[in-house]
């Protein structure tokens, strides 16, 4: 799906409000934080970081984001696809949703960190 490899990019050159763009209306995002982010904590989010990557550029020695990022699987049925994968920081899994224009957006973003004790 070429909506991932933009997505990946628009995450790795800090576009974030381009990658905020990939998420549906009613999209949920489940991190490591202990709650839900419903679609305006999505927008907020996104829009925090992509001011502050204008105020400040990428720290020195950061890891672009989409180092080392293995798949795991990537597979579409119908009008729901979903990729999972690994990086050395986190490991996620994206259901995306095509949309009425034949364009597909993230529904649901699920992450956790890697627990640096079993490493």
């Amino acid at each position: 799906m070429s909506a991932i490899d933009e997505y990946e990019t628009a995450w790795a050159t800090g576009d974030f409000l381009k990658v905020e763009g990939f998420f549906t209306e009613d999209a949920k995002r489940l991190h490591t934080e202990p709650y839900v982010w419903d679609r305006a904590e999505i927008k907020r989010y996104f829009e925090e970081r992509a001011a502050q990557g204008a105020a400040a550029p990428q720290a020195a020695g950061e890891v672009d984001w989409k180092s080392g990022r293995e798949y795991i699987e990537i597979r579409v049925e119908g009008d729901i696809a979903y990729d999972i994968f690994t990086t050395d920081r986190f490991k996620a899994l994206h259901i995306w949703e095509r949309q009425a224009d034949g364009s597909w957006k993230i529904k649901y973003d699920m992450g956790m960190l890697n627990d640096p004790e079993s490493e």
